[in-house]
């Protein structure tokens, strides 16, 4: 290999390895390889990738997230970067999810709440920034692995189906007796390939 094509070569498995560092959950955000960075608005980006029906009980919806930003950081980020969550301030889901992960992530007393706000429209929502060093990369793996054994993913989603299946089974019905169609809606069971409108 002549000295060209070595330059060349280093030059890209160093581009490559700066680049596997860099971790943001918004894809094509720039970032460096100090931070682990789920804003902005974490949930909702999460909930972009994975259905957390709001009809799903409480509990679900919080486990739900806190497990998909764990896994997140546990399998893209580690000890030393700097994790920033960010959720809405009027969400009891957000601010329990967000701050478990934060918990699970990092030693509780450097965990930093700001308060700011989300765009929306053209208005902006009260928020909070979650920021901590992330210290405990394997105690969150590890976590994350117990709550698998005893209540694996797959099961959480098919509780949240059943939610969705059941609160779409009590919508108001027509002059029949027959469940009246939103046909604008999506829902879930239009996502599955269900619930057709003809």
């Amino acid at each position: 290999m002549n000295l060209r094509a070595a330059t060349v070569l280093a030059f890209l498995v160093m581009s490559f390895a700066q680049a596997a560092h860099a971790v943001a959950l918004r894809l094509n955000k720039a970032t460096d390889d100090s931070v682990c960075d789920l804003t902005h608005d974490t949930n909702y980006v999460l909930g972009q990738r994975t259905l957390v029906p709001a009809v799903a009980s409480s509990k679900d919806q919080i486990d739900a997230f806190f497990r998909l930003a764990g896994e997140f950081v546990a399998t893209k980020c580690r000890n030393g970067q700097i994790l920033m969550l960010q959720g809405s301030s009027s969400s009891n889901t957000d601010v329990r999810s967000l701050t478990a992960v934060a918990e699970a992530s990092c030693a509780v007393a450097s965990i930093t709440r700001t308060e700011t706000s989300i765009p929306f429209g053209d208005r902006a929502l009260p928020a909070f920034d979650l920021r901590c060093t992330i210290l405990k990369h394997d105690e969150l793996v590890s976590r994350l692995n117990e709550l698998e054994k005893t209540d694996p993913m797959e099961s959480l989603k098919s509780r949240m189906f059943e939610a969705v299946k059941r609160a779409e089974g009590s919508a108001p019905s027509g002059p029949n007796g027959v469940a009246k169609k939103d046909c604008g809606k999506v829902t879930l069971g239009t996502l599955f390939g269900g619930g057709s409108c003809k």
